[in-house]
């Protein structure tokens, strides 16, 4: 008897509930059950749905899991998710996410998204995931537009966050890597591979390379922290690119 399934075939075609559930299930401890619930979330097969969950059942015991995994290996290897979870609530306010691949973030946005990202990964505090959550999403003040980034208001907006459904910060966290691993691609002088296994940097060391390019080409300080960040990348990527033994 032949079983059709359809599952998602990259990062990007999970849906955000699949994202959320995914962040949760990779965050937890590894145990033996840890691959059937990535299956089950895959096939969005719900605890109660007894027929689905019988069906998945049988595939298990004809394929195997191993064989499965096959299908879906790219859960297991590169990040490549680069689409934000669109919005969410938060009491009375829906907050929105950066444009795919970080496309529209000020390398202000960039320079703090990026120490908040590096504390969780040192740490593994999920406090830095809930400040990191509220650089990124903001509500909108016109069509597609965020209000901008003011990180003199960043501890209140963290703090309304702090009731927030823990795997939305989780799956952030997912994405902006996601968006820091196609950056790497992008910006190769800026963000260079190293064989080395290095410590976690307490800082990315941008907030001081903003500082230290203001009065240039971007103009003030205000007006360096405000370009856009591959615009700022680019710049950046030329001026290594001309440095002797670039």
């Amino acid at each position: 008897m032949t079983i059709n399934i359809t599952i998602p075939t990259s990062w990007n075609d999970l849906t955000d509930r699949q994202l959320k559930k995914l962040a949760g299930i990779f965050h937890s401890k590894k145990n033996t059950i840890q691959d059937v619930l990535v299956l089950f979330t895959l096939l969005n097969v719900r605890w109660w749905q007894f027929r689905k969950t019988f069906k998945v059942g049988r595939i298990l015991k004809n394929v195997g899991l191993t064989e499965l995994k096959k299908h879906y290996s790219f859960l297991y290897e590169k990040q490549e998710r680069t689409k934000f979870i669109t919005s969410f609530k938060v009491k009375d306010k829906l907050l929105f996410s950066p444009n795919e691949r970080i496309t529209n973030l000020t390398v202000d946005e960039f320079a703090h998204a990026e120490d908040l990202f590096l504390g969780w990964h040192k740490t593994k505090d999920i406090e830095y995931l809930q400040y990191l959550t509220a650089v990124l999403y903001r509500e909108l003040t016109g069509y597609s537009k965020r209000t901008p980034f003011d990180k003199t208001e960043l501890e209140e907006r963290a703090t309304a966050l702090s009731k927030t459904d823990k795997t939305i910060f989780l799956a952030t966290a997912m994405t902006y890597q996601g968006c820091r691993e196609y950056l790497y691609t992008q910006f190769p002088k800026v963000f260079p591979k190293t064989t080395k296994k290095q410590n976690t940097p307490k800082s990315s060391g941008f907030g001081k390379l903003i500082l230290h390019e203001s009065g240039k080409k971007f103009g003030t300080h205000n007006e360096t922290k405000s370009t856009n960040v591959y615009t700022f990348l680019s710049e950046f990527e030329e001026q290594l690119k001309k440095e002797p033994n670039a």
